[in-house]
């Protein structure tokens, strides 16, 4: 009989570990970068510090000169959250459309110039509104999963509230800036202010459930395959909290279950 020496071996746990805990931190810096960097490289490229009236303006404004900032990020975006694996399975289909969405935001660019005869329901406007809502239905219903393995009832009740607060100001933030878009005199740099707030409200979220995860080691411990998670059985089931547990517990309910019958 042999046994594996931790001095000569690595632990692959933590390297699965690593590359979720980069995909979520690049998700963080993506999107609270992108309108600091639409609206200075606006300005280096067009010495022109003047606001465009929504962040999706950027594509055509100047002929372009920062579209492929936008674009780019917006696939960035995309792809991360396309390959990134939830802990539920409904957590995980959100993700990716709501990352197919943000290849539909770039690709299907809104309507221009802006002007009272445009279509208030573009292809570009739609991605972007689903594209916030799958997130903050990640936020309400599926970020909390992971929140058993906090030992804490203080902090997992804070968790849980805050995901549900960020969840509903992601809703709030395009529901406002259409609504703005709607009255022409509210059409200025204001509703590029309300998108920007979507987006960092964004990259909080994800800010918030990379601490949360280093807290309880989930990463390593799903590697590890010491996580269950449930089988989602009913559509209800996708409205209400999944948790995850360690498998330790299924397997001592499991004994306790064949013991009991048994008997």
């Amino acid at each position: 009989m042999t046994t594996e020496d931790s001095s000569t071996h690595i632990d692959l746990s933590a390297h699965i570990a690593a590359t979720y805990r980069t995909l979520r931190i690049v998700l963080v810096a993506v999107g609270f970068a992108l309108p600091l960097v639409l609206w200075l490289g606006y300005y280096i490229f067009t010495r022109d510090l003047h606001l465009q009236n929504s962040m999706s303006a950027y594509y055509h404004a100047g002929n372009g000169v920062m579209r492929g900032w936008f674009v780019g990020s917006l696939f960035a975006i995309g792809a991360l959250l396309f390959v990134y694996q939830g802990f539920t399975s409904p957590e995980d289909y959100a993700l990716d459309v709501a990352g197919v969405l943000a290849l539909g935001i770039a690709l299907f660019p809104m309507p221009w110039p802006v002007g009272e005869k445009n279509n208030p329901f573009s292809l570009h406007g739609i991605c972007a509104f689903l594209f916030f809502l799958c997130i903050a239905y990640v936020c309400i219903f599926q970020a909390s999963a992971t929140l058993k393995l906090i030992g804490n009832e203080t902090r997992l009740k804070r968790y849980r509230w805050t995901y549900k607060a960020l969840g509903l100001a992601m809703v709030a933030s395009p529901v406002i800036a259409f609504i703005l878009t709607l009255v022409p005199w509210f059409r200025s740099s204001l509703v590029f202010f309300i998108e920007a707030a979507g987006v960092y409200v964004f990259a909080l979220y994800w800010l918030i459930k990379s601490r949360e995860i280093r807290e309880t080691q989930a990463d390593h411990k799903a590697a590890r395959g010491e996580l269950r998670a449930p089988r989602v059985q009913r559509l209800p089931d996708l409205f209400r909290e999944l948790s995850i547990t360690p498998a330790s517990d299924q397997n001592t309910r499991s004994q306790g279950a064949s013991t009991g019958h048994e008997k």
